[in-house]
């Protein structure tokens, strides 16, 4: 009690001063380029400052309506008017200066602007100047919208997807072909058995901004296809402040109705296990364990979890807090430190049901034979708690340092109960199974990144290095799987049956129950690089400039899994034998493994024992280096501006595991590429421009994808291996671009892109697709074009008096995306599949929202819809008579209503997700080249999948759903309270 009192007298007795003022970028006129060292001066409160190495400014002021000057030596100096501070605010004004002027500033011709007008204007500058094919989102933005996480942000924006709530598809081009970088610092995959980042890990609230860069620069590291994900958290606060926000959810198929759970550790709800499920410490590694007899191996299983029970609850609403404390401290002079500290925790939970079904290989015009029918129930708890803290030091206008950290927890705990025909090919009757699976996943990432900038001024140069540490953990600590098959006792009554524990004898395997798996997957990574760019032309304005620099990143993985797996006791051998004792077959999860059934039972009565099903290539560890050098120029020539050079990279690759006792696998691959790229922008006109780009870059394969470990997917029902002759994919990449900036964030851009891929990696199934592993196809190709529009309306219908209009944004993106694979180097080509697109891609994606805000009377509204098109999930096997999955298309559509109190100080959220609530289908396509369309449809259907009968979409009269599934509506309720 005197520890949370003491917490909350520090929350509410802290002195919050009240900071008002005024901050912006400057950049040049009209090349848009950032310029340093600019004074900022109010002659009325003889306040002056100077812009920073990138341009930035910030100036504490109090309440009132000033005249701020700004000048430079080379530049014509400006004043702007009517800027207004507001009491505890920071006002934004961003200013652009034109090349000129050489004396000081009370001895020229000052060209004046009003605020608004100015910062809108310079606005437009930055964005029509990037120089990359890029796309974003601001932290503005994503507070109005009702994304929990950033994998939710990342579905809002031009051309990208989202795969199972968290794996990123851009351009069509699935998770492998993205990077992921926090703050410049690259990310580790977060998943053991793909190479992908899981983008759920953020809380939606700690970012400043999210940027997708589409188009390679020399600069960037060269292993993306798709795009470079640019995640950058919240950096020094403007002005002290602190916020609490309380949320609660609730959705419509899970909150209040039954949960089935079971006991877990005391540290569940911050997304940790306690040890309540680790695996003891006393038993043996699997080679000595497995070296024991059935009686000697049965004495180590009483060291085992033996409280298998299910119980139940009704599940909880959903809940979510965050507390964030900014400060900025004046150290004398120039001098200020910043500090930013946030803690986020979510408890989501959500109930679905699954139907699955398998088939023998489906032909046209034959019926298909249900191999196995399936029906699930998932109950899910989600926890995330998410830690951020963050300081920078600016020493002066022209240096500063940085260190980012963020700290994030991530865990799912589920329980799934399984009803169904596990082989009705075989047997039409045959019998039903029930089985259950209690699985705990814990998911931790540390991102540290140490930065510094500095500019010096006489040279006009900048220097900028950065190093970085990463560490993402995910632990499984005992994955339990048991089942029973039904016996009917009366056929007259087939609901009368006696459930039987399909225990093994002398083995294990995927159908039997009594099973725990238990893995840890370790990644570290280390990374720095340092930048260095000069000026190479007189103008103040042109960015004709050099940049140089290098960059190094060292991977390490440890991963280590073990299967166990309950047996009968029967040891026939000897003058003693030992016989299993069937009755106990028929104990419930709650007895079965109880220690009065482990071992010798009775004499020459056997319970249970333990099987060690273990492979030596269980455990493996991985490294890489990669090392990097690139020289980048930025020349202007009239109206053109190109950004081109090459970068160099020299990659090694390491994976070591064991397959016998005398046998290990080492695989050693080193390559160097040279990757040259040319982004080449023509500006039209002062809001319009045409941009080219030519690229070269790569996509390496994952640890996980060359190492041999094989896992037993109980969701999916797929048994994932590794290949360890993957070999690393190339690609050239094309883009053009034409854009028209109108002014006040309006935007309008058409995009074409052209990717052409050497050996490109792709998840391939195998037998009855229970087997999954990679492969590299032949060639490939993915092209297409993205469109984007966002409008006030105030300005389309050119009414600015109206308050309306003025406040209501329309937004816009569609992707149209076409590939064609060439996959004979990884299975041979049938009919069916000689021209198949690549794996997640999605022949369109397309987003449409819109937004309001009524700044006088604090309302605000947004409402966002997304749909993608029918992509692949798993490709075929047809030499094995596999057909290829898919994901049949979903809208989502979610809105937001907030209101804010109190001069702003309360903000009341009410969040709307997933209102249409589709279900998810995934089915193989049974009917290929056979369906037509003609009129709308048909026009359509040949611009968004490439034909006029959709031949890859889902039919339901015809096509064989392989699982479907449905998530309910979540509605939410967030307040925030700002001191």
């Amino acid at each position: 009690m005197k520890i949370t009192t003491t917490f909350l007298l520090f929350l509410f007795t802290q002195l919050i001063f009240s900071q008002s003022g005024v901050k912006g970028t400057i950049v040049s006129e009209p090349g848009g380029q950032p310029i340093p060292g600019v004074t900022v001066t109010v002659k009325s409160v003889g306040v002056s400052t100077m812009s920073d190495a990138q341009g930035n400014y910030f100036a504490s002021l109090p309440p009132g309506k000033y005249d701020i000057a700004f000048s430079m030596m080379g530049f014509q100096p400006k004043i702007i008017t009517e800027t207004e501070v507001l009491s505890d605010d920071i006002t934004v004004l961003h200013v652009s200066l034109a090349e000129g002027g050489t004396k000081a500033l009370d001895e020229v011709v000052i060209k004046s602007a009003k605020a608004r007008a100015e910062s809108v204007k310079t606005l437009l500058l930055m964005q029509k100047n990037s120089i990359n094919v890029s796309d974003g989102i601001s932290a503005e933005t994503i507070k109005r919208t009702p994304d929990k996480n950033t994998s939710d942000v990342l579905k809002r924006i031009s051309g990208a997807s989202i795969q199972d709530n968290k794996f990123v598809v851009i351009r069509g081009l699935n998770d492998r072909y993205n990077a992921a970088y926090l703050n410049g610092a690259p990310l580790p995959s977060s998943e053991p058995d793909r190479k992908a980042f899981s983008f759920d890990i953020f809380p939606a609230n700690m970012l400043d901004n999210l940027v997708i860069t589409k188009t390679a620069t020399p600069d960037i590291p060269g292993e993306f296809a798709g795009g470079v994900i640019q995640i950058n958290t919240k950096s020094i606060p403007d002005r002290n402040f602190q916020t609490i926000s309380v949320g609660g959810g609730y959705n419509t198929i899970t909150t209040g109705k039954k949960q089935l759970y079971y006991e877990g550790g005391k540290t569940d709800w911050l997304g940790l296990d306690d040890g309540t499920r680790e695996l003891s410490s006393k038993i043996p590694d699997f080679r000595t364990l497995n070296s024991l007899g059935p009686v000697e191996r049965a004495a180590y299983a009483k060291y085992l979890n033996s409280d298998w029970s299910l119980k139940t609850k009704n599940f909880a609403p959903n809940l979510s807090l965050q507390y964030t404390n900014g400060r900025r401290f004046g150290l004398g002079g120039d001098k200020v430190l910043g500090a930013l500290f946030s803690v986020s925790y979510s408890r989501n939970n959500t109930f679905n049901e699954t139907v699955r079904k398998d088939y023998e290989a489906p032909a046209d015009d034959v019926p298909s034979t249900i191999l196995s029918d399936y029906n699930d129930k998932n109950y899910i708890e989600q926890y995330m708690l998410g830690l951020m803290g963050n300081f920078s030091l600016k020493f002066n206008a022209n240096n500063s340092i940085s260190f980012k950290n963020i700290f994030s927890i991530n865990s799912d705990d589920k329980v799934v109960e399984r009803f169904g025909a596990p082989d009705q090919a075989a047997d039409p009757n045959a019998l039903k199974v029930s089985s259950t699976v209690r699985w705990f996943t814990s998911n931790t990432i540390y991102s540290g990144q140490l930065y510094g900038e500095h500019f010096f001024p006489a040279s006009r140069t900048k220097f900028n290095w950065m190093g970085a540490y990463s560490r993402v953990s995910r632990d499984i600590p005992n994955l339990r799987r048991n089942s029973y098959t039904l016996i009917p006792q009366d056929p007259d009554n087939p609901s009368d049956v006696v459930p039987y524990a399909n225990i093994a004898d002398g083995n294990a395997g995927t159908l039997y129950g009594g099973s725990m798996f238990f893995s840890e997957n370790n990644e570290d990574i280390y990374s720095g690089k340092a930048d260095y760019s000069a000026k190479i032309s007189d103008s103040p304005v042109k960015s004709d400039e050099i940049k140089f620099g290098g960059f190094v990143q060292y991977r390490n993985r440890d991963f280590y899994a073990r299967q166990l797996q309950y047996n009968q006791l029967n040891n026939l051998g000897g003058d003693d034998p030992v016989i299993f004792n069937g009755d106990l077959l028929l104990l419930g999860d709650s007895a079965i493994f109880q220690p009065e059934n482990i071992g010798v039972i009775a004499p020459n009565v056997g319970g249970f024992t333990i099987f060690d099903g273990t492979k030596y290539f269980d455990a493996y560890t991985a490294s890489s280096e990669l090392q990097a050098a690139y020289i980048m120029l930025d020349n202007n020539i009239g109206k053109l501006r190109l950004i081109w050079g090459f970068r160099t990279e020299n990659y090694i690759q390491r994976l070591e595991t064991e397959k016998s006792d005398t046998e290990s696998l080492n695989v050693y691959n080193e390559q160097t590429d040279f990757l040259p790229s040319a982004n080449a922008i023509f500006a039209l006109n002062e809001k319009q421009n045409l941009r080219l780009s030519y690229s070269k870059t790569l996509n390496r394969p994952e640890f996980r994808e060359l190492a041999p470990f094989g896992f037993y997917d109980f969701m999916t029902q797929n048994f994932t291996n590794g290949n360890p002759e993957l070999g690393i994919a190339v690609i050239d990449n094309a883009d053009v671009r034409y854009e028209i900036f109108p002014g006040k964030n309006q935007l309008f851009s058409v995009s074409a892109f052209y990717k052409k891929f050497k050996n490109p990696i792709e998840t391939v199934a195998g037998a009855n697709n229970k087997e999954v592993t990679f492969g590299n196809a032949n060639s490939a190709k993915n092209y297409g074009f993205e469109m984007e529009f966002r409008a006030l309306l105030g300005s389309v219908f050119n009414n600015e008096n109206s308050a309306f209009l003025n406040g209501l944004t329309v937004f816009s993106n569609l992707a149209v995306i076409k590939s064609e694979v060439d996959a004979s180097d990884v299975v041979s080509i049938t009919n069916q599949e000689k021209s198949r697109p690549m794996q997640g891609q999605s022949p369109y994606v397309f987003n449409l929202g819109t937004q309001y805000i009524d700044s006088r009377n604090g309302w605000s509204l947004s409402a966002n819809l997304n749909r993608i098109g029918d992509r692949i999930a798993i490709v075929g096997n047809p030499p094995d008579g596999e057909p290829t999955l898919w994901e049949q298309s979903r809208t989502l559509l979610d809105a937001q209503l907030s209101k804010t109190f109190l001069n702003k100080r309360i903000e009341i959220r009410l969040n709307m997700q997933n209102l249409l609530d589709q279900e998810s289908i995934f089915y193989q396509n049974k009917n290929i080249d056979h369906r037509e369309a003609s009129g709308i449809k048909g026009f359509f259907n040949n611009i968004f999948t490439g034909d006029s009968g959709n031949n890859n979409g889902y039919d339901k009269n015809d096509d064989l759903f392989w699982k479907t599934k449905k998530f309910g509506r979540t509605f939410s309720l967030t307040a925030t309270y700002n001191f």
